[in-house]
């Protein structure tokens, strides 16, 4: 429903805005009382989250509840929302060409996107009528998961999900989502073999920005770490030797891209020369790569390893930071708690070898 179409798309962001400002006079009281709360849209709906003293959050997150599924537009702020949203699509083409160049990749391995010329031409349809009408249809077909983390134990944990509940069926009678309509978005396939250029003119920038992807297929114990390996491995040459040895620009940047369960390894090089010329120092370093993990000393290969292994084992230094690991695992339907430690005990298993067939098959030009 929030991202059925451009127009539910548009929708979904106003009222989140809104019903953000109309609370800002309560939650600012509320947060000196030690207690936060947040709103966010995402493609498959509302996140609402609430944080701090454990003995006055049921009546805030009721408070908050009440307010959601009652909440009437105020026809002036609307106006100004609108404006403000319109104002920042329009500012997307003045960004930084990295940030086209990460936007332009999603858009195209993405099952279902939106672009922001698609959602800038609903606009023109976006009203104070359309919003009241569609905030009951937003909230009375949800399908509700919960994370409680913290000083809570189960019984306290239930009455704030029931809380939620309540509020919901009671004001909005909600209804459950139907199991195929919690389905997640897809990843296009990219064939082995292929190559494909996705070129955008900027008028903006005197810089270009180029974004190289290599698609390593789904998320598994396996995969995840041959790629994070090699992606610890390759991090600092790259860095070195596209910025700092061939100064081909100040934003060079090389990691891991995941989205939708599907993975590959990045690099995203901003410059000032032409992106035909950065592309092929780019596949140049990388074929260099080969050569250079295969003369890596395995002491040095040991030492990526338990670096990468400790990045990975590194307990939070906050809860809210624990409590953001279980919720991605909430959100990409992978469910997957105890991650760090079984991924880390594959790790450990990989040999130089491994990492060299990992790149051979699925990174290297013939690949």
């Amino acid at each position: 429903m929030a991202y059925l179409d451009p127009m539910n798309c548009n929708l979904t962001h106003m009222f989140v805005q809104l019903f953000r400002d109309a609370l800002n006079q309560y939650t600012y009281a509320a947060e000196i009382a030690g207690l936060k709360y947040e709103l966010s849209n995402t493609k498959y709906g509302l996140i609402l989250g609430v944080s701090g003293f454990n003995d006055k959050q049921n009546i805030f997150l009721d408070k908050i509840m009440d307010k959601l599924t009652n909440f009437k537009v105020d026809p002036k702020r609307f106006e100004i929302y609108k404006e403000n949203y319109i104002r920042s699509l329009k500012n997307f083409a003045a960004e930084q060409p990295y940030h086209h160049a990460v936007y332009y990749l999603a858009v195209l391995l993405t099952e279902h996107s939106w672009t922001k010329q698609e959602l800038l031409a609903a606009t023109d349809q976006l009203t104070v009528d359309r919003l009241e009408a569609f905030i009951p249809q937003i909230l009375s077909k949800m399908h509700i998961e919960c994370l409680l983390h913290g000083n809570i134990n189960k019984e306290k944990a239930l009455d704030l999900v029931e809380i939620v509940e309540n509020r919901l069926t009671e004001s909005i009678n909600m209804s459950p989502l139907l199991p195929r309509q919690l389905l997640l978005n897809r990843e296009l396939k990219l064939e082995n073999g292929c190559n494909y250029l996705y070129e955008v003119q900027n008028n903006v920038h005197r810089s270009s920005c180029i974004e190289l992807y290599y698609q390593c297929g789904l998320q598994s114990t396996v995969n995840n770490m041959m790629l994070e390996l090699f992606a610890q491995i390759v991090n600092e040459p790259c860095f070195n030797i596209l910025r700092t040895k061939e100064q081909l620009g100040y934003i060079v940047f090389s990691g891991i891209r995941r989205s939708n369960g599907v993975q590959g390894l990045r690099v995203i090089v901003q410059s000032e020369k032409h992106p035909r010329y950065v592309d092929e120092r780019i596949e140049m370093f990388l074929l260099d790569m080969l050569h250079y993990i295969a003369d890596m000393p395995d002491e040095e290969f040991t030492k990526h390893k338990e670096a990468l292994a400790v990045q990975r084992l590194e307990k939070p230094k906050q809860l809210s930071h624990q409590s953001s690991i279980y919720w991605s695992e909430i959100t990409s339907q992978q469910y997957h708690f105890d991650r760090a430690n079984v991924e880390v005990a594959f790790l450990r298993t990989i040999t130089k070898n491994d990492i060299i067939e990992f790149y051979k098959n699925l990174l290297a030009e013939n690949a």
